[in-house]
């Protein structure tokens, strides 16, 4: 049989040529169509790249790549040349054009088209209207977690995940005086949250999952968090890997660092119950814009989510990262998105509005009360001029009763007199075993898996950064 003619030698290129040496190998026979005769003798040329910048392709992150090889010629020998740390070097720039600040009805309307029904007092709303100090400050944080993680490419966030935020207004109504926190930004999904007292399930596979959210309450059983044991577990190792005394100096302030937060984590899930990110409706705000002055949004404060029409009562119950903005509890995520989860976000686009009402937080914060909460949405958004004929959705509770504990029966006196056939060695049947726990005992686990606690919220097809 005659062997098919072999592939043609291509030099090997490196960085921005990739892709144009790609090319080229399907055009000189990595297709499955058969190459063109060649006369013997003329070999098929060896394709030649000229020396210029080249677009390669994308990162993962959707980060555009231009790179070129530049080589100059210097007085070292390969010796001398080996050891310079300059004669082989990557020069990194990374360019952003940050964007400005929507403040007009036209350019909301441009991410949010049903905005202008639902706000039809919107014009008034936006009368001088100039983008909130949150919104430069939120780029800042931006530029400053992209120089930290510009040297591990892999760490940079997608491109939707930069370009998150359309705009940030305070925005105040003239004829009410209320005021509200205008964001208009993509749905990431906050599955944070634990609580004891309550039988919900909790979604802990997120790499970020906290069991603690900062609205919070004291808690009213004595039912153990369902998190704690995992806890006390992870403080268990850590204490006795702080008892190796073979560790560096590093490695120990490491461990005596992760010991001093898992002891105060531990309190807390004894001390306190939290928004659970599987049933309560609440939104994440980033740190530096909640509680800093009178005017900010603080925890507890209602909000209303507006997504594909839709309004969705809320709270402010938590705080993020500083780079990035838009987030909810998964409950909200799933009814905008049933698919949503740890990896998968709702909105990629900045097209979900978070309307944040600051100052109106009831204190002390108590167990979530959903019709209260919708009451108290309702007639905030009356007040800023929203629509009466607005499409609301209504929460129910996803509280689970507590399993009912299984009484044990009482032996009867013929069952505690020995059969004279019977061994005294054998069980009755109806005695409980000495190993056998009670179900009244403790909570059920089947419905609160032990979480992953991470020590530190995304397109909805790719992973989130």
């Amino acid at each position: 049989m005659q062997k098919p003619s072999p592939l043609p030698k291509v030099p090997i290129m490196r960085g921005g040529l990739v892709l144009s040496l790609i090319m080229a190998l399907t055009s000189q026979g990595c297709s499955k169509k058969q190459p063109s005769k060649q006369e013997v003798g003329h070999p098929t040329p060896i394709p030649v790249l000229s020396r210029k910048n080249y677009d390669t392709s994308k990162l993962f992150s959707g980060i555009i790549i231009k790179s070129s090889v530049e080589g100059s010629p210097s007085q070292e020998t390969a010796m001398e040349a080996v050891a310079n740390s300059n004669s082989y070097k990557m020069d990194i720039n990374l360019h952003v054009q940050w964007p400005k600040a929507a403040t007009t009805t036209g350019e909301l309307q441009a991410a949010t088209p049903d905005i202008v029904g639902l706000l039809p007092s919107l014009d008034t709303l936006l009368t001088n209207a100039v983008p909130s100090p949150d919104f430069a400050l939120l780029l800042n944080h931006k530029e400053k977690s992209l120089r930290n993680n510009l040297g591990q490419l892999q760490h940079l966030p997608y491109r939707d995940s930069l370009f998150d935020c359309q705009t940030i207004l305070d925005l105040k109504n003239p004829l009410t005086s209320r005021r509200a926190l205008f964001v208009q930004a993509i749905m990431n999904v906050n599955t944070d949250g634990s609580d004891g007292d309550r039988n919900l399930t909790i979604d802990h596979l997120s790499p970020t999952f906290q069991p603690q959210t900062n609205y919070r309450w004291g808690k009213k059983t004595d039912r153990p968090n369902p998190c704690l044991r995992e806890s006390l577990s992870q403080l268990a190792l850590t204490e006795a890997e702080l008892g190796n005394g073979t560790m560096t100096a590093v490695g120990k302030t490491s461990l005596e660092a992760r010991s001093t937060a898992a002891k105060a984590t531990i309190a807390e899930l004894k001390r306190w119950s939290f928004l659970v990110g599987t049933a309560d409706p609440f939104i994440v705000l980033p740190s530096f814009m909640a509680g800093k002055t009178s005017t900010q949004p603080g925890i507890g404060d209602y909000a209303v989510v507006i997504a594909k029409g839709t309004l969705y009562p809320a709270i402010l119950g938590d705080l993020g990262p500083n780079s990035k903005i838009g987030e909810a509890s998964l409950r909200i995520c799933r009814e905008i998105e049933s698919q949503s989860g740890a990896d998968r976000r709702p909105v990629s686009s900045p097209e979900v509005v978070y309307l944040v009402f600051p100052g109106t937080a009831e204190k002390p914060f108590t167990s979530p009360d959903y019709a209260h909460w919708s009451e108290r949405c309702h007639a905030l958004w009356k007040e800023f001029g929203g629509s009466d004929t607005a499409s609301w959705h209504e929460w129910t509770s996803l509280e689970q009763p507590w399993p009912t504990p299984t009484p044990l029966s009482t032996p009867s006196p013929a069952d505690s007199t020995p059969s004279s056939t019977t061994p005294s060695s054998t069980t009755p049947s109806n005695t409980t075993p000495s190993n056998t726990t009670p179900s009244n005992t403790t909570p059920s686990t089947g419905t609160n898996p032990a979480p992953i606690p991470s020590t530190s919220s995304l397109p909805s097809s790719t992973p989130i950064l």
